[in-house]
């Protein structure tokens, strides 16, 4: 409620003067933040929205960084899953240019629009009830672990086995050994698990793909070199679970 108000001024020029409590004032600042909030995304185009994303490195695991879309771009764009109390992204629509190589497979979804989010109503809700403008909070794929692979020739093997996108298996000594490679050191839910590939350098590996020539024909495409990243099997397998119940997966499934 308003405390006082004073009528008239107080020199030439000045306007009426509300004093407002805190809570009041908290009011106003979310009124006005979201009427500028639509006055900003309303003026800006497409490359503009692009540029205002911001933090580290998009590539960086674990980091933190915040991406800004338009409303149409974001609702209805992304498959959420929930786990373990939190939101993860599984899948984005392929079709939406402006959401193309912003995200990746495995990324947590912190806040939407500055409001903490766990659940997929939640986040759902906030980008509906949003008047233009939509800010992802995000933590760049914290499950995943990376590693770079080299080898003086291309007919040298790396020394591991894959099943479909599963590392089953790596050689002592070999390549993959000696760039840290364990078959069976990831971690969910406090229990060890397998890895699964979800990224050959830089460029998505399908969650839904069950072909080991497709990987070895990625991994192999560097040549001497390849970077692969990793994240837990069974989370991997949760999001794929999830993602094919959707209606339309196939347009939400991240390749390269």
């Amino acid at each position: 409620a308003v405390v006082s108000t004073q009528s008239g001024h107080y020199g030439r020029g000045l306007p009426k003067l509300v004093i407002l409590t805190l809570c009041d004032f908290s009011w106003f600042k979310q009124v006005y933040l979201s009427l500028r909030e639509t006055s900003i995304y309303e003026n800006m185009d497409d490359k503009e929205m692009k540029d205002m994303s911001y933090g580290v490195k998009k590539t960086d695991i674990g980091s933190t960084l915040s991406i800004y879309l338009q409303k149409r771009h974001a609702l209805n764009n992304f498959h959420l899953v929930e786990v373990t109390s939190s939101l993860w992204l599984a899948g984005w629509n392929q079709k939406e240019p402006a959401l193309m190589n912003k995200f990746h497979v495995g990324d947590q979804l912190l806040s939407v629009n500055g409001q903490p989010v766990t659940t997929v109503a939640e986040a759902n809700t906030i980008m509906e009830m949003t008047p233009s403008g939509v800010e992802l909070l995000l933590k760049r794929m914290p499950l995943a672990a990376e590693y770079k692979m080299h080898r003086e020739k291309e007919a040298e093997d790396w020394g591991m086995q894959i099943r479909q996108n599963r590392l089953v298996d790596v050689i002592h000594g070999g390549i993959a050994w000696t760039a840290g490679l364990q078959p069976f050191s990831a971690e969910f839910a406090e229990k060890a698990c397998s890895w699964a590939i979800t990224q050959v350098n830089k460029c998505p590996v399908s969650v839904l793909c069950r072909s080991t020539d497709v990987i070895w024909s990625k991994i192999n495409s560097g040549k001497t070199d390849a970077l692969i990243t990793l994240q837990p099997s069974e989370f991997v397998n949760i999001l794929s679970n999830s993602l094919l119940e959707h209606p339309h997966y196939e347009d939400f499934v991240a390749r390269s």
